[in-house]
């Protein structure tokens, strides 16, 4: 009997938790958007596709040979180092909901795996900026400030680079079919 009152306590208190900040969600999202509406009008959106990043860049930029072939490098080397930080962040997610799982989750466990989480979201921050002023670096004045547009139209909620879909064998893709 002790055993279900304990089970229906955290029950209540995970879906309390889940209200709230659902309500504050939406509030937040409510009074910030209309700031949000005002940045979006004064900001050129730019429709990136998902798919032939080099030749979206080159054609958008009017990037030359030499240009074109420096932002393949630069990109070829993000996404690889990205998806090996987004690969270790899956592991270490799942690692986290192991033991959430547990009769007696581990704290301690728990925010060690939060703190590598964590540093490796840092991780994945700075290597998004360091791409971006990569590619910054090797273009002239008109091509920067596209370049920010773009990077601008690129960046999610989370301030992150959308992956491209067209290669297969990256984490994310294949974690996907996994799932299924």
């Amino acid at each position: 009997m002790k055993s279900n009152n304990k089970i229906l306590i955290w029950v209540i208190i995970i879906l309390a938790v889940t209200n709230i900040s659902t309500v504050g969600t939406i509030i937040y999202h409510n009074y910030f958007q209309q700031a949000t509406d005002c940045n979006e009008e004064t900001t050129n959106k730019i429709d990136v596709p998902d798919t032939r990043l080099g030749r979206f860049f080159r054609e958008e930029l009017n990037l030359s040979n030499e240009q074109h072939q420096q932002f393949r490098t630069f990109r070829r080397n993000f996404h690889y180092k990205a998806n090996n930080i987004t690969q270790k962040m899956q592991i270490l997610r799942n690692d986290m909901l192991t033991e959430l799982k547990k009769e007696n989750s581990d704290t301690v466990y728990l925010h060690k795996l939060a703190k590598e989480i964590g540093n490796l979201h840092t991780e994945l921050k700075h290597l998004t900026f360091e791409y971006y002023l990569d590619m910054k670096n090797v273009c002239n004045d008109d091509q920067k400030e596209k370049l920010y547009q773009i990077f601008n139209s690129m960046m999610n909620k989370n301030a992150e680079i959308k992956m491209p879909k067209k290669h297969p064998q990256n984490f994310q893709n294949m974690n996907l079919r996994k799932s299924n």
